[in-house]
């Protein structure tokens, strides 16, 4: 239980890879529903290169 706290405590202070997540975990659902040749390992697949992205955009250097 507490790995789950510090999980959603990692993500609430990273937001944009807690947002990248969501909405690919959204959109495999959606594609999951939709598509019959999109299968769970496509929706896995797609949340996992979404977090790598949000660790892009998490590393890009902003302007203060």
């Amino acid at each position: 239980m507490d790995a789950l706290i510090e999980f959603i405590a990692t993500l609430a202070l990273h937001w944009r890879i807690g947002i990248s997540v969501l909405l690919a975990l959204i959109a495999a659902i959606f594609l999951a529903n939709a598509l019959s040749w999109f299968t769970g390992w496509y929706g896995v697949l797609l949340v996992i290169f979404s977090f790598g992205a949000g660790l892009v955009w998490e590393s890009i250097p902003r302007a203060s």
